[in-house]
C-alpha cells in the first residue's frame, strides 16, 4: 500500500478523459473531460468543434479520474490528495464536493446512473455514492490498493483491480460485499468488461500481460502477453478489439478478443497510459504524459490524426464514456426462457420523441436472434439442446442511415431452460421480463459508422 500517494505519483503521470453527450439539443456533440493534476482542475473540450477548450473547472487536489452519468450530468471527479469527489453539472459548474475514503484513485458509475463507486487506493475499500443525492452511502471492503474498477452492464457486479495484492475483487452491488477474489498478474492496473458482460479483461502492469476472466466461473481462462507496463484498456463498441496502452514500451497493443491474440502494435512513443474511445469507436484518445498531450488516433487507419494540449500534468485511471439522449434498455437479470423460439420487445427511450431504429451489435453465442428494426420485437432461437446463459447486445438510432444520435449498447441476458428439442414456440419473457429492464451504459453519438465485422465476446 502506498505510504503517501498511490502508484500514479510514483510513476509517470497520465490522463483522465471522459466523453459525454449533453442532450440539450437535437444533435449534441461529445465533450472531452481532462483532469489536470498540475492545476487541480478539469479541462473540458468540445470534440465537435476542433477540440476547442470551453471551460476549466477548479476541483480539489490531484484529480485522477472522471466518470459521467448516463444523461451527461452529473460528472464525478476523484481527487486523490483531497480524499474527495467533485461533482460537476452539464453547465460546467461545480455543484458539490463529497468526502470519500483515503486516496480515491478510480471511479465508475452504474449503467442506470443510480450509484457511483470510488476505489480508495489508500484504504482498501470502495465508497458507494448516490448519484441523485450526491452523498456517500456506504463503504465496501476489497483488496489492497484498489486502483481500477468496472461495473457489469446488468449492474450486479463490480470487478476491482487490487494493485498491491495482485488480485481482482468481485463485488456484489445488491449485497454491498465482496463475493470472491481472483488471483491475476502483478500490479493489476485497469479493468474492462465485454459488451455481453461474460468476459473481464485486466491489465497487469507488473507482468506485461492482460488476464482474461470468465465471468460465469470467475476464473482466469487466458493470459495475453502485451507490451511493457500495460496501464490502460478500452474495448471497441462491438467488443471485437481490445486496445491496451503500454507505458513502458511506448505502444498500444491491438488484441483480437475472439482469439485473445495481439494482431497489431501502434508505436506512439513516450509513456502512453490513459485511453478512451469515441462513442462510435472511430477515434482513440491516448495520453502521452511526457509532453502533457493527448494523441487522437484514427482506429480505421491506425494513425495519429491530431495532438491535443498541452495540459497541466494530466492524470488518468482508465477510459470513461458518457451518454447521449437515446437510451437503450437491457435486462437487470437474465430473462428466463425455454429452449424454444421466444419473442419480446426491446426498449429504447428518447426524450425528443424521434423515431427509433434498432440494430443488433453483438449476436448471441449459443443461439440466433432477429430484431425488427422499427418495432424492436426480437425473436431468439437457442441452439438445439442448449441450456444455460446466453446474451446479445443491441442499440438504437434516431434515424436509419446518415448522421444521427446513437444510443448506448445494451445487453439482453438470457437464461435458457432445457425443455426438449427446439421445436415449438414459447413466449416466456413477456411483461415480467420487461419489468426488470434497467438502463445500460456507454451511450453514444455517431461520428463515423464502424463497418468492421462483429464477433461475440
Amino acid at each position: 500500500m502506498p505510504s503517501i500517494l498511490p502508484r500514479r505519483y510514483r510513476w509517470a503521470s497520465s490522463l483522465v478523459l471522459a466523453i459525454c453527450l449533453i442532450p440539450a439539443v437535437a444533435q449534441a456533440v461529445p465533450d472531452l473531460y481532462i483532469a489536470q493534476k498540475g492545476t487541480s482542475s478539469v479541462a473540458i473540450l468540445d470534440t465537435g468543434d476542433n477540440n476547442t477548450e470551453v471551460a476549466s473547472i477548479p476541483v480539489q487536489s490531484n484529480p485522477t479520474a472522471v466518470a459521467v452519468a448516463p444523461l451527461g450530468s452529473p460528472i464525478f471527479v476523484a481527487n486523490t490528495a483531497g480524499n474527495s469527489v467533485s461533482v460537476l453539472n452539464s453547465k460546467n459548474q461545480l455543484t458539490a464536493t463529497i468526502p470519500v475514503g483515503n486516496q480515491p484513485d478510480a471511479i465508475a458509475i452504474t449503467p442506470g446512473g443510480v450509484a457511483a463507486y470510488v476505489a480508495n487506493a489508500g484504504g482498501g475499500d470502495l465508497t458507494e455514492i448516490s448519484v441523485a443525492g450526491a452523498f456517500a452511502v456506504q463503504t465496501i471492503a476489497v483488496g489492497s490498493d484498489p486502483d481500477a474498477l468496472a461495473v457489469t452492464s446488468d449492474t450486479s457486479l463490480i470487478f476491482v483491480a487490487n494493485r498491491a495484492s495482485n488480485s481482482v475483487s468481485v463485488v456484489s452491488t445488491p449485497l454491498a460485499a465482496t463475493l470472491t477474489t481472483i488471483p491475476v498478474g502483478k500490479s493489476p492496473d485497469a479493468v474492462a468488461i465485454s459488451p455481453r458482460g461474460f468476459t473481464v479483461y485486466v491489465a497487469n502492469a507488473g507482468s506485461n500481460t492482460v488476464s482474461v476472466i470468465d465471468r460465469p466461473t470467475r476464473t482466469v481462462k487466458n493470459t495475453i502477453t502485451v507490451g511493457q507496463q500495460p496501464t490502460g484498456l478500452a474495448l471497441s463498441p462491438d467488443g471485437t478489439t481490445l486496445y491496451v496502452t503500454n507505458s513502458g514500451s511506448g505502444t498500444v497493443s491491438l488484441v483480437d478478443t475472439a482469439t485473445d491474440t495481439v494482431t497489431g502494435t501502434l508505436n506512439i512513443g513516450g509513456q502512453p497510459e490513459g485511453l478512451s474511445l469515441s462513442p462510435d469507436g472511430s477515434y482513440l484518445y491516448v495520453v502521452e504524459p511526457n509532453q502533457n498531450v493527448v494523441l487522437v488516433i484514427d482506429t480505421a487507419t491506425q494513425t495519429i490524426v491530431s495532438t491535443l494540449g498541452p495540459f497541466s500534468d494530466p492524470t488518468s485511471t482508465g477510459s470513461f464514456v458518457g451518454p447521449g439522449d437515446l437510451i437503450a434498455i437491457g435486462t437487470a437479470v437474465p430473462l428466463n426462457i425455454q429452449n424454444t423460439p421466444s419473442q419480446d420487445n426491446l426498449g429504447c427511450s428518447d426524450a425528443l420523441g424521434r423515431a427509433r431504429h434498432f440494430e443488433l451489435i453483438v449476436p448471441p453465442k449459443d443461439g440466433n436472434v432477429s430484431i425488427s428494426p422499427t418495432s424492436g420485437i426480437f425473436t431468439y432461437i437457442p441452439n438445439v439442446n442448449f441450456s444455460g446463459e446466453d446474451a446479445f447486445a443491441f442499440r438504437c438510432v434516431a434515424a436509419a442511415g446518415g448522421p444521427s444520435p446513437i444510443s448506448n449498447t445494451a445487453t439482453v441476458s438470457l437464461l435458457v431452460t432445457f425443455e426438449g428439442n427446439n421445436a415449438g414456440g414459447s413466449t416466456a419473457m413477456g411483461p415480467l421480463g420487461l419489468a426488470v429492464l434497467a438502463l445500460a451504459a456507454l451511450l453514444a453519438i455517431p461520428r463515423r459508422r464502424s463497418t468492421r465485422p462483429i464477433r461475440p465476446t
